[in-house]
């Protein structure tokens, strides 16, 4: 009740106790009803016969004259008070104790630009305006900002508006930053409910700043639920636009490369994604390439791109130094400047390194994939090792980026454990069989019940296939990036290439992927439906599974010029990824954690824009947790009880909205230098620039909920209108009619004696 009176009348301190006079006509005309001592005598017996028949009459005409002076007390309260029938004609900052709390916006898609300006600016600008209206009353209103980047944390938590302030508040904003992140709105409105909900001021405000896109208010449902419970606690809420219209916009949304096989002087393939936020075509859109801040002689040109419509292109690079390297690709200026940018790091290396174990040297199977991978590692980028199953045993294999096993019988259980382990911590193999294999040992100690590193259950003899022709195909390929070469029909490749022989699999080993519920995918099959390829995964690496050889004895893969594209193909997708440079949204932290054995507690972050003074920091140990062997792994699991896990060190660095490339230096135990690079983009999402209109944020809300939409452009309700003018007028024709009813009723219910005529003795 106490807001309803402060939104609706200019001088709410003379609303109630203006009310409190409404009981003086009620008073008098109980006092005139008391009864007095009764004296009976015929001429009043014969008058209170008359008064009975006229009584109903009577208490009519009473109460009607009772009920025009109540409207008359009313009426003059509310002329000093000052009635505003629209709330929303009010201004926000009047005479009753107040409590603006305003949240803005300040994500990524706020950097649109408009004019001159951009949507952030114009936020701020509505920011200034509040204040300086509420400057103008000092003493009575309150004040709290809030941004949806940080909404637990308001940049200004109830103060008095006042001049001073006004003054401080301004150089705040002057140093506050639109970020390029993706904000949820919902967070934001929950920090104001918070501080709303716990305030007892007589009006409360809510202003929420933002460019309102679509994205932002379909479906919805937990915003709905905010708004709705702020409304229902009386907070008056006002959404302001900063936007009046959508912009065109271009974007890049992608870049991605086969990064884990970079090498000096090998061509890198990348790939690009633009999308066009419009509802307009763009033509000719050039898309410039920077390699390590420098402007290559490359312009990735884009002809014709339809409107809402995201379009790829792929293009090659080449490093001629190992080490990390940046690129940044470019779009052209547009409204929204944040997503024509777009960076990757790459991690080169001198070259990739790939190990062949040989089942039985004698058969030269490893000869056949040494020459597809490594005839020239200036030009493939791989140095093959042509080794057999001892050197699993006796050396480390973690600086080799894949194993092929080739035709191998079986394995000791001292090769066998670093073999797993190499594949666990993210290394790729691959599987060719033949006739020198033992199928049981597949079957028990590979294949383990689909818990080892072989994927499929073979069975125990190998099968020859029947081909129907020599024109027709025998093998079916998936479209699969391992056999990018047999793609497309009429393909030449598909028509030559013959499987001769190969291992089936077990009976009892269901051929269906999805009902199989495994992850192992069937990538080829022969015409007689029977699985001949298969990739998996194994902890962080990948695994290829091929059912016949590698070199040309079961099947002619090896005697066609597709065998060399299909292996570099399949060393470049099971190639171990721990190479590739980390990539992240901007805003996210960077998380470390340390091991205290190899490093130090000194970090250095050097941030895109600020190369030469870095951030340092202090990573502090963490607290040291109990493992429970319940939900550890079979490592821990062996552990006494009561042991707990080895003390890391940890940092955290949280400013990382700024896009590009930032990289974080530790020193080891031996105080040499470590590099870790990690690329930051904007977010997608920021690029969309539709807006969400009135009606469909009314739908969104609901009908029943009193909440005030402002358009972009719209100050008038900072200051309010001239409020109430039309209705003081009104309210003096009102009370002019009833003081004059009044008196005509008065008068006519009242007792006046005839005047004596003239002459007349007394």
């Amino acid at each position: 009740m106490e807001t309803w009176i402060a939104s609706h009348f200019l001088n709410p301190a003379f609303v109630l106790g203006g009310a409190a006079l409404v009981a003086a006509p009620i008073i008098i005309h109980l006092i005139n009803r008391m009864r007095y001592r009764r004296v009976q005598f015929a001429a009043m017996e014969f008058l209170l016969q008359s008064q009975r028949r006229n009584r109903r009459r009577i208490l009519i005409e009473q109460l009607l004259l009772l009920l025009l002076r109540i409207l008359i007390v009313l009426g003059i309260v509310a002329l000093i008070a000052r009635l505003v029938l629209d709330a929303s004609e009010l201004t926000l900052f009047q005479g009753a104790q107040s409590h603006h709390v305003v949240v803005l916006d300040d994500s990524g898609s706020m950097r649109d630009q408009i004019g001159e300006t951009t949507a952030w600016d114009e936020s701020l600008d509505i920011v200034r305006k509040l204040v300086a209206e509420g400057s103008r009353r000092p003493g009575t209103q309150k004040f709290t900002l809030l941004t949806l980047s940080n909404p637990d944390q308001p940049l200004v938590t109830q103060r008095e508006v006042d001049e001073a302030f006004l003054v401080e508040l301004d150089g705040k904003l002057q140093n506050q930053k639109c970020t390029h992140q993706t904000l949820d709105l919902v967070k934001g409105l929950e920090g104001a409910s918070n501080v709303l909900l716990e305030d007892r001021a007589a009006v409360r405000h809510l202003h929420v700043i933002s460019d309102y896109r679509q994205r932002d208010w379909q479906e919805q449902q937990s915003l709905t639920q905010v708004v709705k419970e702020l409304d229902s606690a009386g907070v008056t809420i006002n959404l302001v636009k900063t936007v009046g219209r959508r912009n065109s916009n271009l974007g890049i949304t992608s870049l991605s490369g086969d990064l884990q096989v970079a090498s000096v002087g090998v061509p890198v393939r990348f790939a690009l994604s633009i999308q066009n936020f419009s509802d307009q075509v763009a033509t000719k859109v050039p898309v410039g390439v920077f390699q390590d801040g420098q402007k290559l002689p490359l312009t990735i040109n884009f002809d014709r791109v339809e409107a809402g419509v995201a379009v790829r292109q792929e293009f090659d690079l080449t490093f001629d130094a190992p080490g990390k390297h940046r690129v940044d690709l470019r779009l052209g200026p547009d409204p929204l400047l944040a997503d024509n940018d777009r960076f990757i790091s790459v991690d080169v290396s001198p070259v990739n390194r790939v190990l062949i174990i040989e089942g039985n040297p004698a058969n030269d199977d490893g000869e056949y994939l040494v020459d597809a991978l490594a005839a020239d590692p200036g030009i493939t980028g791989y140095s093959a090792q042509l080794e057999t199953v001892d050197y699993l045993r006796r050396r480390s294999i973690d600086e080799f980026q894949s194993v092929f096993m080739l035709n191998v019988a079986d394995l000791p259980a001292d090769a066998l454990a670093p073999l797993e382990e190499f594949v666990k911590a993210g290394g790729g193999l691959a599987w060719f069989l033949g006739d020198e294999i033992r199928p049981t040992f597949y079957i028990s100690e590979l294949y383990n019940g689909g818990a080892g590193l072989f994927p499929v259950k073979i069975g125990i003899v190998a099968a020859q296939t029947q081909s129907s022709g020599d024109s027709d195909p025998d093998t079916e390929f998936s479209e699969h990036p391992i056999f990018g070469v047999f793609q497309g029909q009429e393909n030449p490749f598909t028509e030559l290439t013959r499987v001769f022989e190969y291992f089936p699999v077990a009976e009892d080993w269901e051929l269906d992927d999805q009902q199989r519920g495994d992850n192992v995918q069937t990538i080829a099959r022969l015409t007689n439906r029977q699985p001949l390829a298969f990739t998996t995964s194994y902890g962080q690496g990948t695994i290829f599974t091929c059912l016949t050889t590698c070199a040309p004895t079961w099947n002619n893969w090896a005697r066609y010029p597709s065998f060399v594209p299909m292996m570099l193909d399949l060393e470049k997708f099971i190639a171990r990824r721990d190479r590739i440079l980390e990539t992240r949204q901007s805003g996210e932290p960077i998380q470390l954690s340390l091991n205290p054995a190899e490093f130090l507690d000194e970090v250095e972050i050097f941030s895109p824009d600020d190369t030469d003074s870095p951030t340092r920091l202090k990573a502090a140990p963490a607290t040291p947790a109990t493992t429970n062997p319940a939900t550890s792994g079979s490592e821990s699991s062996n552990a006494p009880s009561g042991a707990s896990t080895p003390v890391r060190l940890q940092a955290s660095f949280r400013d990382t909205d700024t896009p590009g490339v930032y990289r974080v230096r530790l020193l080891d135990q031996n105080q040499t230098s470590v590099e870790r690079w990690i690329t930051f983009n904007v977010p997608v999402e920021e690029s969309d620039l539709s807006l969400a209109t009135t009606e469909l944020i009314r739908k969104q809300l609901g009908d029943n909920l009193e909440i005030q939409i402002h358009e972009a452009g719209e100050f008038s309700w900072i200051a309010g209108r001239d409020a109430g003018q039309e209705v003081r007028f009104w309210l003096l024709v009102i009370l002019f009619v009833i003081l004059l009813a009044e008196q005509l009723l008065a008068c006519k219910l009242s007792f006046h004696p005839k005047a004596a005529p003239a002459g007349s003795r007394s």
